[in-house]
């Protein structure tokens, strides 16, 4: 496959817009939970590990594959396998990450008595730690010890497994299967807890008033849009990397990178989910506040901005 310099430059133009748009979403997620009250039990700590988990998928990707994508650098491509379990760790938790967020509202419907014991924040804490210290154990096991790496390839401007009989059934099992049916149970939670929630919002309706349904209602809806768009998205972009990717040809480069790292780039996407789908966390903000508090962020990781805003400021007006 003959690349072009165009080919190139898009594949590098698309992770950077991508990845950059996906940091900043999910930082606006991470203080709008920071602002908002509401988000302070364990629904907003499990959100904030999602979030937190899209930035790092982001983050990789935007300081190792866009760079690797302008210009081929040996010696980290040699040590890239380390990123890539660095990846698939991210991308297990976040995975468990939506079925524990979805557990947690079945619980707080099915089992509301019980609710506090299993999910209070001490609880959800020590849940969220497990699934890093599992996953991390899982994906070092799998990724490193047993010499199965997930690391970037030159030609698809990706990570990608490596091509061995024994990679083949690795990938096959413990990321498209596992994962797969991870995502499934969760929408099979999601589906009996919108449907209980359904029913509760109808008791409502006779027990305290139309306008306090209402409220129910949205928060319900709320709940089932974003969890059955990140449930969607995920299992869609796993599709796409183990079903669709494999049958374009590779006459369509740009494409094909597109597909086979659509799975990363979802993170991206999930904080627009998210503050889309909670208008808690969009009230949080007002756009005179917003703006402020993202340049404060940039600037802080930016020398150079600082100074040409700080030269900016001591230029009198006229």
């Amino acid at each position: 496959m003959v690349i072009r310099c165009y080919e190139q430059f898009f594949v590098s133009l698309i992770t950077f817009s991508i990845t950059v748009t996906g940091v900043l979403i999910n930082i606006i997620v991470l203080l709008a939970i920071k602002k908002s009250k509401s988000m302070s039990g364990a629904f907003g700590i499990i959100t904030k590990n999602q979030a937190v988990c899209n930035i790092i998928m982001c983050l990789i990707f935007l300081l190792v594959n866009f760079p690797l994508q302008l210009s081929s650098f040996p010696p980290l491509i040699a040590h890239s396998h380390y990123f890539g379990t660095a990846i698939m760790s991210v991308y297990e938790i976040s995975n468990l990450s939506h079925f524990l967020i979805s557990f947690n509202r079945f619980c707080l419907l099915y089992m509301p008595h019980y609710y506090e014991r299993v999910f209070s924040n001490s609880k959800t804490v020590l849940w969220r730690n497990m699934l890093w210290l599992s996953s991390i154990i899982f994906c070092v096991y799998f990724y490193e010890i047993i010499d199965c790496n997930f690391s970037y390839n030159p030609p698809s401007w990706t990570f990608e497994f490596k091509t061995t009989e024994l990679c083949n059934q690795v990938s096959w099992y413990m990321d498209f299967i596992f994962n797969t049916t991870v995502m499934i149970v969760t929408l099979f939670v999601n589906l009996l807890t919108a449907k209980k929630g359904r029913r509760k919002s109808r008791r409502l309706i006779n027990a305290a008033g139309l306008q306090l349904s209402k409220v129910q209602l949205r928060r319900e809806w709320n709940f089932v849009k974003q969890t059955f768009f990140q449930g969607l998205s995920m299992i869609l972009s796993q599709f796409s990397y183990y079903v669709v990717a494999p049958v374009i040809s590779d006459h369509y480069p740009i494409l094909l990178f597109f597909v086979a790292t659509l799975w990363a780039f979802m993170h991206a996407a999930e904080g627009g989910i998210i503050l889309a789908s909670n208008q808690e966390l969009r009230s949080v903000y007002k756009k005179s506040e917003l703006i402020p508090e993202l340049l404060r962020i940039i600037l802080a990781s930016n020398k150079e901005l600082r100074s040409v805003f700080k030269k900016m400021s001591t230029v009198a007006p006229g």
